[in-house]
């Protein structure tokens, strides 16, 4: 483990405390070009979620309607009523956004696809920095960042292909204070093609663990600089709660 990697963990709670909690609550609301066009009528404008801290499992309620909820479980995804019942599933949810099958998700996304998109991602998201202690993620610091009057410090990581993620390799940018400012990725469910600048503000504690709590994506241009429009997603946290074991 790297010793940027240790002050990261030690400022958003502490790798004890990580180990500890089991899941993870908040609601959540968003916005953002690529939900408006590939998500018709954002269905994820709001919802809670429920993330599970040590397995990859995330559950989005409601969603796609009330008296539903929407499950990321293992790299599978489901769709069930409240009462219990699953509407729909999909064993393979990554593979069905290349080749063929992938161009109409170029346009559009089915309520599965949204599942698997959002719950991954929400899983990632929230449980970073402990995602980087998972065995096999290949972690290292890399060169510092000056962003505005700011430098970051840098972490380059290498995902191993069975972790859901957005792209195998990507970065995660430091404030002095060892809060998680940046984070840079190529989402290869929405195009190969794509480069994201995800910045992060506004952290508070929660259960003893750290979490930003407003988020926004921006492409990513030239020299590595992120563009000022459009923004691609936004994401507001509030209601966080984490349950421990």
């Amino acid at each position: 483990m790297s010793t940027l990697l240790d002050e990261v963990l030690d400022a958003h709670g502490g790798l004890a405390q990580w180990r500890r909690a089991d899941t993870i609550h908040a609601r959540v609301r968003t916005g953002g070009l690529l939900l408006r066009t590939r998500v018709p009528g954002n269905r994820l404008a709001d919802y809670r979620i429920t993330v599970h801290v040590r397995q990859a499992r995330t559950v989005l309620d409601p969603f796609p309607r009330d008296g539903q909820r929407g499950v990321f479980e293992n790299g599978q995804v489901r769709i069930e009523s409240h009462d219990g019942p699953v509407i729909s599933s999909r064993a393979n949810p990554r593979a069905a956004f290349f080749g063929r099958s992938g161009l109409r998700r170029n346009l559009r996304w089915d309520p599965l696809d949204s599942v698997y998109f959002a719950g991954y991602a929400m899983w990632n998201y929230l449980t970073t920095p402990y995602l980087l202690t998972r065995e096999g993620v290949a972690v290292e610091e890399g060169q510092t960042w000056r962003e505005g009057e700011e430098t970051w410090r840098r972490l380059n990581v290498s995902f191993p292909w069975a972790l859901d993620t957005h792209s195998p390799r990507q970065s995660f940018y430091f404030d002095g204070s060892g809060f998680l400012r940046r984070h840079d990725y190529a989402p290869e469910v929405v195009g190969r093609w794509a480069r994201a600048a995800h910045y992060c503000v506004d952290p508070i504690s929660a259960g003893g663990l750290v979490f930003p709590t407003r988020r926004w994506v921006h492409p990513i241009g030239p020299g590595n600089r992120s563009l000022p429009f459009p923004t691609l997603v936004s994401i507001q946290l509030t209601d966080v709660r984490v349950e421990t074991e």
